[in-house]
């Protein structure tokens, strides 16, 4: 499925994973002009990614209720969603937003 990336106005079709992951990059650096992406596709459906890891999932065509939103969404999370949306895999992408996010607490220590 075609995927668009939108940022400041300006879209980019089917955007490889270095360019999504530099644009999330981007987001946390101080005095960015913008505030959010959003990764989308050609049938509405719109992962609008915030500074601070928040993130919406909804279309913009009306179909299918309200947002399914997450806080504290790390990128590589993000990225795992945006290639559930390139699949189809909305259902799953809907789960894995709502699921808590991964515990900085499960990551050894260096030199350990």
């Amino acid at each position: 499925m075609t995927t668009y990336l939108k940022k400041q106005g300006v879209e980019f079709k089917d955007p490889n994973t270095g360019a999504v992951l530099t644009i999330l990059e981007e987001l946390e650096e101080p005095g960015t002009e913008y505030v959010n992406v959003t990764l989308s596709d050609e049938e509405g459906w719109n992962l609008d990614v915030y500074e601070n890891g928040f993130v919406e999932f909804y279309n913009s065509m009306g179909a299918s209720g309200k947002p399914v939103v997450g806080r504290n969404v790390t990128h590589e999370r993000v990225i795992q969603m945006w290639r559930m949306m390139q699949e189809g895999k909305r259902d799953q992408l809907k789960k894995l937003l709502k699921s808590k996010p991964d515990p900085i607490d499960s990551i050894p220590p260096i030199g350990d």
